[in-house]
Order: C-alpha cells, then structure tokens, then sequence
C-alpha cells in the first residue's frame, strides 16, 4: 500500500493538465490568438534546396529537417515540429515566427493571421493532438513547395536562393563562392516528395505557387494536370509570380487554367518603367503590361493583386505606381497589396534617414487623402489603412546605421549589372553618395 502513493499518475491526468494550458480552444480563439498559428497542422513548406521550414515566413536558416534524407511524413512529427505545435495551442511564441510577429506590431496582416483566418474552420484537428505535440495523419491543405529556385529575373530584394539569374552576380558581389548549385530542385533530390505530394493532393484547399518563378517550373505544370486528373478543380490556385511567361513548353497555361473557377493572381511589380526594370532586373515593362491585360481580358472573374514590396527604392512612389496601374485598369481598389521587406535589412524602408521618412509620410498621408476625391464612389479603406501601417513601420525604428551597406552594395551591383542608380532614382541620389 506505502508504495502505491508514489506511482507514477496515468497518462490522462498528464493530458488533462496539458489540456488545462491549451488556450486555443475554437475559431474565435485562433482569430484572436497572439502567437497561435495552425500552419503546422495544415502544411509543410519545402525550400529548393529540399530543407523543410514551417512556412514561407520562417526563418530559412532555421531547417526543421532536409527531405534529401527524410520523407514528408516523417519531418511532420520529428521533435522540432511537434514542439512548435505545444507552444501553438498555448499561444506562446516560437522563435523561427519573428518576422510575423514584428510586422503585427505595425498593425500589418502577417501570414499567420492570414491563414489563422482562412482555415479556422479546422480547428477540430487541435483536439486530435498528442501531448507531445504528434499529429497523426498528415493531410495537407494548403499546398507551398517551392520545387525549384529557376527564375529569369534577378530582383535587388532576392537571393540565388530562390533565383538561378542571381547566381553570378551573388558571388561577384560578395567575392565568394557559393557552397550550393545553380539550380537546385527539391522535388528531384527528394526520392520520395512527389509519391508523399500525389498522396496529398485529394486534401488540399489552396494550392499557392512561388518561386523562383513558378511559370517556368514543370512540377507546377504537373500538379495542375494532376488536380484535373483528380477533378479538384474546385481548389483555390494562388499564385505569386512576374507574369513573364503565359506558354512554357508545351504547355498553354490560358488553356489549363479554364479548368478551375478560383484563381488569385499575385503579381509581383516593385516599381513601374525604367525603375522597375533597374529593381527587378529582368522584367520587360510593355511585355508585362501586355500578358497582364491579356489574362485579364480571358478571365475577368480572376481575383487579380498586384504584390509591391515596399522598400528603400519605392517607398515614395507608391503614389505613382498606384496611379499607372488604376490607368491601366489592371487592378481595382482591392488590388493593391503592400508586402514588407524585412530581408535583406539594408532594403528596409527604416534605413532612410529621419529628414526623408518626414518627407515620404507627408506625401504618403496626403496621397491617402486624396484618392476618395480623385476615384469616387469606391472603397479605399483597405488600400488606407494598409498604407497607413507602412508609415508605421517605416517609422517604428532607425536603421540608418544600415546606409553604409545599402550604398556598398547599391554601387557594386550597379557595376557588376551595368546599371546606374543616380540615373534612374535622380531624387535618391543623397542615399548613394556618402554624407
């Protein structure tokens, strides 16, 4: 009998104090949540070079695994995604999710309120979760592999990472050279991603597709023709590509994509003319005006977004580049989505010097002022309020400490790309020349 009081208590009673913790409870706590994320739960996310991370978001340095040596199903409950998912549901932070909780803090929608959003209706699946954080069945619902790094464009906010044209200029640039390939293609080193992928494909809600440049991917092609085959056609596509491309070798992507009724086309443009061929070198300015105003006369029920970057380069012009694009009837006022550089730290909007932020809010709020006027009869809040959180960040610190690197590595890229910075941002000179 002495002995029975120290036995060891059963597994409920370890539950049920598990339990107690666990402050996501339902859809309402996941909206609300400070650092809840159902993301490990719904997806795995697969960088080129085959290293596992939670999301596209993640901190891509910090690898949850390599799907060269270890399958899917496996990464999805080895020790590092199974702790994530108990600091998840008691709503603490884990430290690879930075990026989202920084940029909340300017009242910015990050990714993990996004899709805490958009798949809240599968909170059920939380209940199902081990004590120590093992999920047993692995079905994906939002689909993001990013299969390869090929791209045709090398934009200054870019890596070799997730682009093959920035693999010269990367090592002439830092006078080094990189310990990883040209191209690297996830799904062709990874002996078992594509069986686990058409596997998972009957699950999946969104399928989003990125690069590198997705266009010009096969494996985007051949998940297309897979969800045909499997009449999942009632999926939500999402894309982020630059639209370079409408056919790719045999395929007549216009053609391919009559067979879905929802796709949201984000269309990734930093800047317009001359000064968004010198950021995104690569891109052809009427070439781009041209496949957008097609796709968009074949499929005007398409949810159609333009993705700007804001960045030390085009913060100012936001007025501009928003103007062009209403002209061009490309984009409604839902149209316009602002995504924040965070990487690399000397694009950041905060790096501008305190004079010229003063400078751009002041433009920026009378911009925001004026376009109730100047486009009436439609609804600018979202489009308000989302540039309001930019001058926010922008605001929020100072990194001008960071100047001297935006200019170190401004001026030799101009020389490694025979491009002029002064010639093409005349108004930006003062950042390029040393004070």
């Amino acid at each position: 009998m002495f002995f029975t009081i120290f036995k060891r208590p059963k597994k409920k009673f370890f539950d049920q104090a598990f339990r107690k913790k666990n402050k996501i409870q339902g859809p309402e706590d996941i909206k609300s949540s400070q650092y809840f994320c159902i993301v490990p739960w719904l997806h795995i996310h697969a960088l080129p070079d085959s290293n596992v991370i939670p999301c596209c978001v993640s901190s891509y340095e910090d690898s949850y695994g390599n799907l060269k040596s270890h399958s899917l199903k496996e990464i999805w409950n080895n020790k590092r995604f199974k702790t994530m998912r108990r600091l998840k549901v008691m709503d603490r932070p884990v430290h690879g999710c930075h990026k989202c909780y920084e940029i909340e803090k300017s009242g910015i929608e990050s990714m993990r309120k996004r899709l805490n959003r958009d798949f809240a209706h599968h909170y059920p699946i939380l209940s199902q979760t081990q004590i120590d954080g093992h999920v047993k069945d692995l079905k994906m619902r939002y689909l993001d592999i990013r299969f390869s790094n090929i791209c045709n464009f090398k934009c200054r906010g870019c890596s070799p990472a997730l682009s093959t044209k920035w693999y010269e200029d990367f090592q002439k640039l830092w006078d080094e050279k990189s310990n990883t390939p040209k191209l690297m293609n996830t799904a062709k080193d990874s002996p078992t991603l594509w069986n686990e992928l058409e596997q998972m494909l009957p699950y999946i809600e969104t399928a989003y597709f990125a690069g590198g440049e997705p266009l010009l991917m096969d494996e985007h092609y051949h998940c297309l023709e897979k969800l045909i085959t499997l009449k999942k056609t009632d999926i939500n596509l999402q894309y982020n590509t630059n639209l370079s491309v409408l056919k790719f070798k045999k395929y007549d992507l216009l053609q391919i994509w009559r067979h879905f009724k929802s796709v949201d086309l984000n269309v990734s443009l930093d800047d317009i003319e001359t000064r968004g061929e010198y950021f995104r070198a690569g891109l052809d300015w009427e070439k781009f005006l041209h496949n957008f105003k097609q796709v968009r006369d074949e499929f005007p029920h398409f949810n159609f977004q333009v993705n700007c970057t804001i960045n030390i380069f085009n913060i100012h012009r936001i007025p501009e580049i928003h103007t062009t694009l209403l002209k061009h009837k490309l984009i409604d006022p839902e149209g316009f989505n602002f995504n924040t550089l965070l990487d690399p730290p000397h694009y950041r909007t905060q790096v501008l010097p305190s004079r010229l932020k003063k400078e751009r809010t002041i433009k920026l709020k009378a911009y925001m002022r004026s376009v109730d006027d100047n486009y009436p009869g439609q609804n600018w809040e979202k489009f308000k309020t989302e540039l309001s959180n930019q001058i926010h960040f922008m605001n929020s610190a100072d990194l001008s400490k960071k100047l001297s690197t935006f200019r170190q590595v401004t001026k030799k890229l101009d020389q490694i790309r025979n491009q002029n910075f002064c010639k093409t941002y005349p108004e930006l000179q003062e950042l390029y020349l040393n004070t």
